[in-house]
């Protein structure tokens, strides 16, 4: 592949209408003159060669004189080098034919390579163009970019929702593969949020809208997707370091041939067959095919570092509410104290609660809403990370939080925890007064079991669950869920502690959480991992990897697919070089013409596309990539 499209971001460039006719022309061009040069017309022949030289080879000139011009050595140098040497000899044909084979093996790279680079096409397709909303009391067909916050979008069966929102009037079902991987439809009724890139297989609703265009959860994952790609690997800046060794070194190889056997040809061929293509595309070609098969399978991984840093994780660390839970809480019991009623402990509740992004908040706003309650405005509100929340309401201080272990034996609280341990125990003062408790119960997300097995059997060293639940929770859980260590009753400073303190014993660790008291967590594990794309702001904003949906069952597949990749990119590095030596040894020994190098040497890159390209259609299930049948464990890769 020629050296100004050795950066991916520049692929698309390639399949342009201006590309083919230029391929088209210089092809036109160089037959002609082959067969003018065959009728014995050599000036005419020699004439249309320089023509199909400079239209295909000067854009590769242009871009070496750009690279010298910068002080920057590339490849096309090399290519150049040659393509000018064969003019000076006399060789306008071989100079034109070179050219030719270096763009038309950019263009079969390309049609390769493009597959692994349409999730953000794909994703882009998800919005449509128009939506109908509905304006002073009439339907009106709209373009997607003219919806504005709180306007109500009518989707119908078969259609796509373009904005994220709530559903305030009518029922349906959803398919929400594209944003979370998940085949089975989502029923949403009233009072549920959809997303948009979601379809509606049927049932008619009437959305709110609450974000339009790059906020909507498909807005965002659109622009995550576009900084991934533009992130690079170590694995990436290896190869980037190395290449512009090749350069110097391949010339002066060239010139050593060309001292010691007097052949000009060989000397040529040496420097087309030396361009280091297969080498510099060994990271990159690999780490976007595994992103986009990644973003297909409902997993986003923020840029190829982080790839590289999950094939490395030995060690995972789940936090508990929302993550190894549905999250989908529901309150079972309310208990008053000191006087007060039921309804008055739920709805002072829920004004403390009011602002608050936690599922237990929504649980008590989500009880209130059914009692047919209202829930006082604040005057202020404090959010206080693994405690609760602290609010003024109708001038007096209220808190809602988990249960203190001074109150555990405090006379008039019953801990519903020490009846059924699943019961997540809220205590609500006022004016420092306990006035109630509120219980809560969750359940085990379906499938974690297995995962954790799934985890165990991979090899993982260790798997472990933190949470700010009491003890007895944290213990039910976690033998629900097969996980046999856990810590409990910490606060997010002490999770954060905890990760650092394995990280120090040697252990890569990965993080997975879903909300804010997980952000610093997920910041500081060598992975973070944020559970569903629709989740927390700030847990996705600190996370390196996001599910798009909440299917934690995707975990093995994850670091799988990330140990492919490093064993594919190290395969293609090794036959990068091993190929670029023996077309070296082969053009110094003149067995290969410059026509013929430059086949070759397009011929090796294309191979380690194609060895890459098998990452988009790597499933669940296989072992390997570029070795089949061998399990690849997460901790046999570096952990630079």
């Amino acid at each position: 592949m020629i050296g100004r499209y050795a950066g991916v971001n520049k692929y698309r460039e390639l399949l342009q209408m201006k590309e083919f006719y230029m391929v088209l022309s210089g092809s036109l061009l160089i037959i002609t003159g082959y067969w003018l040069g065959e009728g014995d017309y050599p000036v005419p022949a020699d004439i249309l060669s320089l023509l199909a030289l400079a239209v295909l080879g000067g854009p590769i000139i242009a871009g070496a004189l750009k690279g010298l011009l910068k002080r920057e050595l590339n490849v096309d140098e090399l290519v150049s080098l040659a393509m000018m040497a064969s003019v000076l000899i006399g060789e306008y044909l071989s100079a034109a034919a070179v050219a030719l084979v270096m763009v038309l093996g950019s263009l079969m790279e390309e049609f390769t390579a493009q597959k692994a680079r349409s999730a953000i096409d794909a994703l882009i397709r998800l919005n449509p163009e128009q939506a109908t909303v509905i304006r002073d009391d009439a339907e009106v067909l709209v373009p997607v970019r003219e919806i504005r916050l709180g306007d109500m979008a009518i989707i119908r069966p078969g259609e796509k929702i373009p904005v994220d929102g709530r559903v305030i009037r009518g029922s349906a079902s959803i398919n929400q593969a594209s944003l979370t991987g998940e085949s089975l439809p989502v029923d949403k009724l009233t009072g549920d949020d959809v997303y948009a890139g979601s379809v509606s297989y049927s049932g008619m609703i009437v959305v709110e809208v609450s974000k339009v265009g790059g906020e909507t959860t498909l807005g965002k994952l659109i622009q995550l997707v576009r900084d991934a790609e533009s992130q690079k690997a170590p694995a990436l800046r290896v190869t980037d370091h190395y290449a512009k060794y090749f350069t110097p070194f391949i010339i002066a190889i060239s010139f050593a041939v060309y001292f010691f056997t007097g052949d000009l040809h060989r000397a040529i061929t040496v420097l087309i067959v030396g361009c280091p293509c297969a080498f510099i595309m060994s990271a990159p070609t690999a780490i976007v095919a595994a992103l986009g098969n990644a973003s297909k399978n409902g997993m986003l991984v923020k840029g190829g570092v982080f790839l590289e840093e999950l094939a490395g994780v030995d060690a995972v660390v789940f936090d508990k509410t929302g993550t190894l839970t549905a999250g989908n809480m529901a309150i079972s019991g309310i208990k008053p104290l000191n006087g007060v009623a039921e309804d008055y402990v739920l709805s002072v509740a829920a004004a403390a609660e009011k602002y608050s992004e936690h599922p237990l908040a929504r649980a008590v706003l989500k009880a209130v809403e059914q009692r047919g309650l209202v829930a006082a405005e604040p005057k202020s509100f404090n959010n206080i990370p693994g405690l609760g929340v602290e609010a003024v309401v109708d001038g007096k201080k209220v808190v809602v939080g988990s249960l203190r272990s001074e109150q555990k034996s405090a006379e008039g609280v019953l801990n519903a925890a020490n009846i059924n341990p699943g019961v997540k125990t809220l205590v609500v003062t006022e004016n420092n007064s306990v006035i109630g408790e509120i219980y809560i119960i969750d359940s085990i997300r379906p499938g974690v079991k297995g995962l954790i097995k799934a985890l165990r059997e991979s090899g993982l060293k260790k798997i472990q669950m933190l949470t700010g639940d009491g003890v007895e929770v944290a213990a039910h859980v976690a033998g629900a869920c097969g996980i046999e260590e856990y810590r409990a009753e910490l606060l997010p400073e002490q999770k954060l502690k905890h990760i650092k303190e394995l990280q120090k014993s040697g252990y890569k660790v990965a993080m997975v959480g879903d909300g804010i008291n997980d952000a610093p967590s997920l910041a500081a594990a060598d992975i973070g991992i944020a559970m569903g794309v629709m989740g927390t702001d700030v847990a996705m904003e600190a996370a390196d990897v996001a599910l798009m949906g909440d299917n934690l069952d995707r975990l093995p597949y994850l670091l799988r697919l990330a140990c492919s990749t490093m064993k594919t990119i190290n395969y293609n590095i090794a036959f990068a070089v091993l190929f670029n030596l023996l077309a070296l040894l082969a053009s110094g020994a003149g067995l290969l013409t410059p026509v013929m190098g430059a086949v070759a040497h397009n011929i090796g890159s294309i191979l380690v596309v194609l060895n890459s390209a098998r990452l988009i259609k790597f499933q669940t299930g296989k072992r390997d990539i570029a070795a089949p049948g061998v399990m690849v464990k997460p901790w046999q890769h570096s952990r630079g």
